[in-house]
């Protein structure tokens, strides 16, 4: 399984995935009453609506997901959704840092989210896929790599906050990282399971 190119690439992608999780449970309630202004009731609400957004895209990528592998076959249903789903989010996440108005602010960070959580059923469907018999241990590597992504991503806030004194740097940081994962999203073949492309580079 460590020689599987498929393995790294799903933990990199959810490395992603996690980076950009973390800020919302870590630093959106801080940034919406300190930085943008809020109370703390609207504050609250606006800090739970990504949650809100991603509850709902959890269903529906779930849903999409499905369609799309009996449509278009595995490699629509996991990479093309997972690719379409980071770009937005990168895309929502940096077009937050351009406009001006709070509530604006808040409303695309939580489609941000809302989003990347579209692709959610994805990647862990793609770990059923591509491990089969060893599909635990092949989530498990993966929940990993996103745990790790989220250690770092309060850390880049604070030091941003304290270095520059600005709240948009890490907003680009987590754009850039977004796309990184739609990108890797490009690179995973749904189609190949780690055991089988293991024993064909082995008996070749």
């Amino acid at each position: 399984m460590l020689r599987s190119r498929n393995l790294y690439l799903i933990c990199s992608m959810y490395f992603t995935y996690g980076y950009g999780l973390y800020f919302y449970f870590t630093s959106l309630p801080a940034y919406l009453i300190r930085v943008l202004g809020f109370s703390a009731l609207s504050g609250g609400l606006f800090a739970g609506l990504p949650f809100f957004c991603a509850g709902i895209a959890n269903l529906a990528g779930g849903w999409l997901t499905d369609v799309l592998a009996r449509r278009s076959g595995l490699r629509a249903a996991r990479s093309g959704l997972g690719f379409v789903s980071f770009l937005t989010g990168a895309l929502l996440t940096f077009a937050s840092t351009l406009v001006t108005a709070p509530v604006a602010k808040a409303v695309l960070l939580a489609l941000a989210l809302g989003s990347v959580d579209l692709a959610l059923s994805a990647c862990w469907a793609v770990c059923l896929d591509i491990g089969r018999n060893y599909a635990g241990v092949v989530t498990g590597c993966m929940n990993t790599f996103s745990n790790l992504g989220g250690v770092l991503t309060p850390m880049v806030v604070a030091y941003a906050v304290d270095r520059w004194q600005s709240w948009t740097f890490p907003f680009y940081v987590t754009a850039v990282v977004y796309a990184a994962g739609a990108v890797i999203w490009l690179g995973i073949d749904p189609t190949t399971p780690i055991v089988a492309s293991a024993f064909r580079r082995t008996s070749g």
